[in-house]
Parts: C-alpha cells; sequence; structure tokens
C-alpha cells in the first residue's frame, strides 16, 4: 500500500494519499480530477544532512531551499 503525491486538475490542490489497490482517487478539497506526480526520494548522507535526488531542487512547493532543515 503505497503513498503517492497527487495534483488537482481542477484547483491545483497536491496531496498525498494511500492507495489500496487500483481505488479511484479524487481531490479531498473540491472532488476535482487528479493526476499523481512524480515522488523524489531523499537520503541522509554521512555528514547527517538530507540530499535530494532532484539535483538540489526543494522538494517543497513553497520554498526555494535545497534543504527542508531551513523550513520544516
Amino acid at each position: 500500500m503505497p503513498i503517492y503525491e497527487y495534483t488537482c486538475e481542477e484547483c491545483d490542490n497536491n496531496f498525498e494519499k494511500l492507495v489500496y489497490g487500483s481505488q479511484e482517487i479524487c481531490c479531498p478539497k473540491c472532488g476535482g480530477k487528479v493526476h499523481r506526480l512524480m515522488s523524489c526520494c531523499s537520503f541522509k548522507s554521512a555528514g547527517g544532512d538530507f540530499k535530494s535526488s532532484d539535483s538540489g531542487k526543494s522538494s517543497c512547493g513553497s520554498c526555494s531551499s535545497t534543504s527542508c532543515a531551513s523550513c520544516h
């Protein structure tokens, strides 16, 4: 049962959802049609900081930081 990231085509709401099998997913905010986003994975380096697999770009849509430690 993976957790997927989605964005709504109607209201641009971004959300995560635990998916069971071939479950139909709709936006929890407006009920609109959604599409699944490509998830970014990250790992903790030997130095203790988190690295992202997306070439240093933030996985957050709301900031331009390269480290979530600065905003979370």
